[in-house]
C-alpha cells in the first residue's frame, strides 16, 4: 500500500477577490512557522515528496530545506485571460456562461476542470508504479478537490462544495497499482489535531 499525504499551501499574500491559479502569488509571512507545523504532524519518514512548481508551494519546502520534485500536473487550475482580474471585473456574462458547466468550459485561454482532473489522476496513475510507502504532495486546493472527487467519487460537477482548508494533511492510499483506486483515509487539522475520516 502506499500513502500519499498531500498539504495546501499556506495563505497567500494578495488582495481579496484576485482570480488566481497558476499566476505566482507569495505567501503571507508566518508560513516558515506553518510549514514547520506540517512538518511534526508528517510521518518522520517519507520516501519521495513532489510539489506543484508554484513559488507559494516550493517555499514552504525550501524554508525546510526538503528536497523535492516539481511536478507540472500538480499546479493550480489555469483560469486564462481571468488571471489577476477581481472578480467583480470580469465580464457577468461570461462567468455565467463558465459557471454554467465549469466542467467542460473553461476562461477564455484557461483550462477546463476536466483537463485539471486528468492531469492530476495522470500524476496518480505515475507514482503508483513507483515503489514508495509514504509520499508528500505540497499543492493547490484546486488539485486537492480532484483527488477527493475521485477518491469519495463526488461530481466534478459539485467540486466547489467541497471545502479545502489551509491547515489540514489530506491522507491517501493507494492499494493495488495496477487497479488504481484511489481512497481517501482521513483529513488532520494541524491546528486542532482532530482527524476526520469524512469530508464535510
Amino acid at each position: 500500500m502506499m500513502e500519499i499525504f498531500v498539504i495546501r499551501h499556506t495563505k497567500v499574500n494578495i488582495e481579496n477577490n484576485i482570480c488566481y491559479g497558476s499566476m505566482e502569488v507569495p505567501l503571507r509571512e508566518g508560513y516558515i512557522e506553518k510549514a514547520k507545523i506540517f512538518q511534526n504532524n508528517l510521518p518522520s519518514q517519507i520516501d519521495k515528496i513532489f510539489s506543484s512548481p508554484s513559488q507559494r508551494c516550493t517555499d514552504l519546502l525550501d524554508s525546510l530545506n526538503l528536497k523535492y520534485t516539481k511536478e507540472k500536473s500538480l499546479t493550480e487550475l489555469h483560469f486564462g485571460d481571468w488571471e489577476g482580474k477581481h472578480w467583480d471585473e470580469i465580464e457577468k456574462s461570461d462567468l455565467d456562461f463558465w459557471m454554467q458547466d465549469y466542467v467542460h468550459r473553461s476562461p477564455k485561454n484557461g483550462e477546463k476542470m476536466i483537463e485539471l482532473n486528468l492531469r492530476v489522476m495522470n500524476f496518480i496513475t505515475k507514482i503508483s508504479k513507483y515503489n514508495f510507502k509514504k509520499i508528500l504532495v505540497v499543492t493547490h486546493s484546486g488539485v486537492i478537490r480532484c483527488l477527493l472527487s475521485n477518491a469519495l467519487n463526488i461530481s466534478l460537477n459539485n467540486i466547489f462544495d467541497i471545502d479545502v482548508k489551509y491547515d489540514e494533511i489530506y491522507r491517501f492510499s493507494i492499494m493495488d497499482s495496477d487497479q488504481i483506486n484511489l481512497r481517501f483515509e482521513d483529513k488532520k487539522n494541524t491546528l486542532t489535531q482532530n482527524i476526520l475520516k469524512k469530508i464535510n
